[in-house]
């Protein structure tokens, strides 16, 4: 087993820069699509790529690289992160779903609420693939 310094310093920093890299691409592509730059999309959840994905993916995959792939660490990491990912496709997405329906009930009927409910709250799929990928290469990007 390798040596415990710097270990979570190379936590920290893949699942930053996997963090860093989906949100500023959700940026690039919000601006490719609205011609403007929306800030509020760098906090905001949902779209592509998913940034829940990459982080996981890449702990995931750093305590493999670091610890083996047969280690608790991993395994535990992988688990994790599979119910991360799968919440995202799945109730996060149902959540989102149930928002734009309320949302819309309430305009035909003519309820003004203060705010409508946020919509984009799960993944796609696609984004949630994006989202692994981009994990997968930052962790391997540190280690390589």
């Amino acid at each position: 087993m390798p040596a415990s310094v710097g270990v979570l310093e190379n936590f920290l920093s893949v699942a930053g820069s996997s963090l860093v890299a989906c949100q500023g691409l959700k940026l690039l592509l919000a601006l490719h699509r609205y011609k403007s730059l929306p800030w509020h999309r760098l906090l905001q959840p949902g779209g592509m790529p998913s940034s829940h994905a990459a982080v996981v993916t890449s702990l995931a995959i750093t305590m493999g690289l670091i610890y083996g792939w047969t280690s608790p660490f991993f395994q535990v990491a992988a688990v994790f992160g599979g119910i991360v990912i799968y919440d995202a496709i799945t109730l996060r997405r149902a959540v989102g779903e149930h928002a734009r329906r309320i949302n819309l009930i309430c305009r035909q009927e003519g309820v003004s609420p203060s705010e409508d409910l946020l919509e984009n709250l799960g993944h796609t799929p696609m984004e949630v693939i994006v989202g692994v990928l981009i994990g997968v290469l930052a962790a391997l990007t540190f280690f390589h």
